[in-house]
C-alpha cells in the first residue's frame, strides 16, 4: 500500500475518529478543555490514560477510547463512535461494570465507589430522539407504568449521549467543540478550547510519532482511507468518460448518486462542453 495513505492520515481524520481522539486527548490540557465544556468548571484533570485496556482472562476484555483521572478522583470515561454497528447503551453498561471491578478495592464499602461520568460522543442520533445530548436520570417507575421523577435514584453512575447529527443551534461553546470534533478543520477552530486545536496541530505535524501509528487499527484506519481514495476516484474517472461522452448533468448524477453541483466541479476541470440538466428528460415506456 502507498506509504502516503499513512504519512497524511491525520491530516484527514476528525476527532469522532476513536484512533485519533485517542492520541489528541491524551494531552492532558485537551482532555481538560473537553471535560470542561461538557461537564462544567468543577472538573479538574490530572491525568489521562487513551486506551484503557481493562483485561478480564475469562470473559470479554474491553479497551476504552480515553479515561481522565480527577482532581476528586471521579473517573471520566469517553468515547468516540462513528459506526452504530452494536449496541451503545449496553457497551456503557459492560464498561461501568468493568471500570468499577477495577476501582473497589477488598474491604472497601460500596459506598466508597466514586461517581463515574461515562460520555458518549456518536457521529449519529443513535438514539432518534432529535435531541444533540441525552443524560440518563434513574428514577421510579409505578405499578401503573407511570415514571415518578419525585424518587430519584442516584447510584453514582452519569451516561452523557452527544450525537454530531443534531446541531445544538444556541451558538454556545460546546456546539462549537461538537462542530469541530465533527469537521476538524482550520475554519471550525475556536479559541475557547486552545488546548484541543493545539494538541490536534501538533498531531497532524509532518514526521509526527504518533503512539498507535503503526498499530493495527492504524493500518485499517489506512486500509480503509486508501479504499475510499480508490472508489472516489473511480467514480470521478466514470464521471469524465459520461461528460466526455456529453451526457446530461442530472442523468450523470443519478447514474453516479453524486449531486450536480459536484459533477458541476468537475466539468470545470476538463475542456469539454456538457449539456445542461434541462437537456435531459426521462422517457416514458
Amino acid at each position: 500500500m502507498n506509504n502516503t495513505i499513512f504519512q497524511d492520515l491525520p491530516k484527514k481524520m476528525n476527532l469522532i475518529s476513536d484512533l485519533f481522539s485517542r492520541v489528541v486527548f491524551s494531552d492532558r490540557g485537551a482532555c481538560q478543555d473537553l471535560v470542561r465544556i461538557i461537564l462544567g468548571e468543577e472538573f479538574t484533570v490530572t491525568g489521562v490514560t487513551p486506551q484503557y485496556d481493562i483485561s478480564n482472562l475469562h470473559f470479554r476484555s474491553v479497551v476504552l477510547d480515553i479515561v481522565a483521572e480527577t482532581e476528586d478522583n471521579r473517573p471520566i470515561h469517553v468515547e468516540f463512535q462513528i459506526e452504530n454497528d452494536d449496541d451503545h447503551l449496553r457497551r456503557v453498561r459492560y464498561c461501568n461494570g468493568s471500570m468499577d471491578t477495577h476501582i473497589l478495592k477488598k474491604g472497601q464499602k460500596f459506598r466508597e465507589l466514586p461517581d463515574i461520568y461515562h460520555i458518549f460522543i456518536t457521529m449519529s442520533d443513535f438514539i432518534g430522539g432529535g435531541r444533540t445530548i441525552y443524560e440518563v436520570f434513574r428514577t421510579v417507575r409505578e405499578a401503573d407504568g407511570q415514571i415518578n421523577t419525585q424518587y430519584p435514584m442516584d447510584n453514582g453512575v452519569h451516561e452523557i449521549y452527544i450525537n454530531l447529527e443534531i446541531p445544538l443551534g444556541d451558538d454556545s461553546e460546546l456546539e462549537y467543540l461538537l462542530r469541530y470534533i465533527k469537521e476538524t478543520t482550520i475554519e471550525n477552530e475556536d479559541s475557547r478550547f486552545p488546548h484541543i486545536i493545539s494538541s490536534v496541530n501538533a498531531c497532524r505535524k509532518e514526521g509526527c510519532n504518533m503512539k498507535y501509528y503503526n498499530s493495527h487499527e492504524f493500518f485499517e484506519e489506512g486500509r480503509k482511507e486508501g479504499r475510499e481514495d480508490g472508489l472516489r476516484e473511480g467514480k470521478n474517472s466514470i464521471i469524465r468518460k459520461m461528460l466526455s461522452m456529453n451526457q446530461p448533468l442530472e442523468f450523470i448524477s443519478q447514474c453516479t448518486d453524486k449531486p450536480v453541483s459536484y459533477i458541476q466541479q468537475i466539468a470545470q476541470e476538463e475542456p469539454m462542453i456538457v449539456r445542461e440538466n434541462s437537456d435531459y428528460h426521462v422517457s416514458e415506456k
